[in-house]
């Protein structure tokens, strides 16, 4: 085996300790509880990864530092293993708690019910197959909300922390859709700066919701599901019932998981007022927030005004928490909901969709092709970013992968959609298919009522499917599914130089 090779298959081996370590840390909820009958899932997950993970380890024993499209395809990879492990103790514990307790734990005796679950927390949609959370036990409560917790920071962000791999560390950053670093700075030092402002910001968020009124564990898990803007609810009505002072201070948490860890870092660390107020995905995103608002304040009046702030809050922080049943609502303000949804949360940030930062620059673009028609005699029309002129090198790069994404953003849309379609049959408009559709692949986690665990088999592994590639933007995906061609290319490719070598 080829030593890059061998090298990317011992760093999967450290990666799938991971799950090991999230059961540790719900060994409290556990104990505190009393539910003694979840720790022989939460052991068996604990016992599989650290087995998997040990023979990876001592199997493959290359130190070679690899290349970046391995890096890619170990962050889609990650992504999608740490999802598979987190389906044991859903799978389990609805296996060995005690039967007629828990009304809606034989929900995940379904194997395909306990993935669709998995797969939403860690990838930090909030899509669910439960009608009342509030009837599992209360570590699958923490075990959902946990999951979306570590799913909005992002899985190679705690690998990083944690493990010494043999992948760049600045590569497996990158590869998992982010791209500010401190200046000057290695990349780790950026990495422990966003731990600190997402540990820091989520033990706020929890006291603010406690000293609010809400019940403890209600703020234990909504501080983490709000700031890590994943949707999950240990409620029956996610936050219906909840007061206006509660629903304002929600909106305000979530909007500070959707905003970029750089433009936090220039206010926690920097006390940078002056760039904080000049970054562009600031601006664009409470220019859609607003916007939107005000739209659905004119075509929805029925609804009150935190309710409509709240759900487009929501929407574009891609967060999915919700205080009205969305399947009640008419089709124009739903669709307004799916716009917000595809426009989505700053790049860098706890949020999905395909980032305000695309629209920026596809926006500036636009503007830039306009200058050119009006000053021919300009060779290249000036844009502006952050406050900055930007380089025409840096400028049409990333004007063109903003094109980029949004063509496989539109795509993947389109054929998910037609898919989901055929998967439901008539059973549901087509507002609510494409609404549905949209909230999976944009991370979001609302829904007009389609998802659930009545839906057909094959729709639950389709979102599931979107899930994933919405959480790693597409590309990643792309690249995992055409490496064994490059791959085999270059083995190619070395064997024909192996071979002129030799004969000269």
């Amino acid at each position: 085996m080829e030593p890059s090779l061998s090298t990317f298959l011992r760093d999967i081996g450290k990666l799938l300790h991971i799950p090991a370590g999230l059961a540790i840390l719900s060994l409290p909820v556990i104990i505190s509880y009393s539910e003694w009958f979840a720790l022989g899932p939460f052991a068996g997950m604990a016992l599989v990864s650290v087995g998997t993970g040990q023979l990876f380890f001592y199997l493959f024993k290359a130190e070679k530092e690899t290349s970046k499209g391995l890096s890619v395809i170990l962050v889609a990879l990650a992504w999608l293993l740490i999802s598979l492990f987190g389906i044991i103790p859903f799978y389990g514990i609805a296996l060995t708690a005690p039967p007629g307790v828990y009304a809606q734990l034989p929900v995940f005796e379904v194997l395909v019910n306990s993935m669709f679950e998995s797969v939403s927390g860690f990838t930090g949609t909030g899509l669910t197959m439960l009608d009342d959370p509030s009837e599992i036990p209360y570590s699958l409560q923490w075990w959902r909300s946990f999951s979306e917790w570590i799913g909005g920071i992002g899985v190679i962000m705690l690998a990083s922390l944690l493990l010494k791999l043999n992948h760049d560390d600045e590569r497996l950053y990158h590869a998992e859709t982010r791209h500010w670093e401190i200046k000057d700075a290695p990349v780790t030092a950026t990495i422990q700066k966003i731990w600190w402002i997402y540990i820091g910001y989520t033990l706020v968020s929890i006291l603010l919701y406690y000293f609010s009124g809400m019940p403890f564990w209600e703020a234990l898990n909504h501080g983490m599901t709000a700031l890590g803007t994943g949707g999950f609810s240990v409620t029956s009505n996610s936050f219906t019932d909840y007061t206006t002072q509660i629903k304002a201070l929600t909106i305000l948490i979530m909007v500070m998981g959707a905003i970029a860890f750089k433009i936090h870092y220039l206010l926690v660390f920097q006390f940078d007022l002056k760039r904080f107020l000049k970054q562009t995905q600031l601006h664009y995103f409470f220019f859609f927030l607003v916007a939107a608002f005000c739209l659905l304040l004119w075509i929805y009046p029925e609804l009150s005004i935190i309710d409509l702030l709240f759900q487009a809050t929501s929407a574009l922080a891609t967060c999915g928490l919700n205080t009205v049943e969305l399947g009640l609502w008419p089709m124009a303000p739903a669709f307004v909901l799916v716009i917000l949804m595809l426009l989505g949360a700053n790049a860098g940030s706890t949020g999905g969709g395909i980032k305000t930062v695309r629209f920026a620059w596809f926006a500036k673009g636009i503007w830039r092709s306009i200058k050119q028609v009006w000053f021919p005699e300009e060779k290249e029309a000036k844009v502006t970013f952050d406050g900055e002129m930007k380089e025409p090198r840096e400028m049409r790069n990333n004007i063109q992968q903003a094109a980029n994404v949004l063509f496989l953003w539109v795509i993947t849309l389109t054929f998910g959609t037609f898919f989901l379609s055929l998967s439901v049959g008539d059973d549901y408009t087509f507002y609510q298919i494409l609404f549905d559709t949209a909230s999976a692949l944009s991370n979001v986690g609302l829904s007009t009522g389609l998802t659930g665990a009545g839906m057909p088999e094959n729709a639950k592994y389709l979102l599931s499917l979107l899930m994933w590639l919405g959480r790693l933007e597409i590309m990643a995906i792309v690249i995992l599914i055409i490496s064994p061609f490059y791959l085999l290319k270059s083995k190619v490719a070395v064997k024909r130089k192996e071979k002129s070598v030799l004969q000269n």
